[in-house]
């Protein structure tokens, strides 16, 4: 079954970087690796792609990629929702609640 939304957590981590993590499940939802797509948000349009990096996190013997999508400017803890609108994506951001 196709997903419909991709959600994610900012984790300080991509705040700090300025991406959000692309889940390797969630692959499937974007285009390919490379490809750039529109994302919307507040009526605007911005150029994006899902790019990868290859990783040894898990040690030397188990190398891999990670996936994500370059974005600034988020807080940790905001949540993002990703949703097609057509061939573009439309982006929701909730900025964190509290200190």
């Amino acid at each position: 079954m196709a997903r419909d939304a991709y959600e994610r957590k900012i984790s300080s981590e991509e705040a700090a970087e300025g991406y959000v993590l692309v889940e390797k499940a969630a692959l499937k939802f974007f285009p390919a690796i490379g490809h750039r797509f529109g994302l919307i948000e507040s009526g605007e349009t911005a150029s994006a792609k899902v790019e990868a990096r290859d990783c040894e996190c898990r040690g030397p013997e188990k190398p891999h990629q990670h996936y994500f999508i370059r974005r600034g400017g988020l807080a940790k803890g905001s949540r993002l929702r990703f949703t097609r609108a057509g061939a573009a994506y439309l982006v929701e951001c909730q900025s964190p609640v509290g200190p």
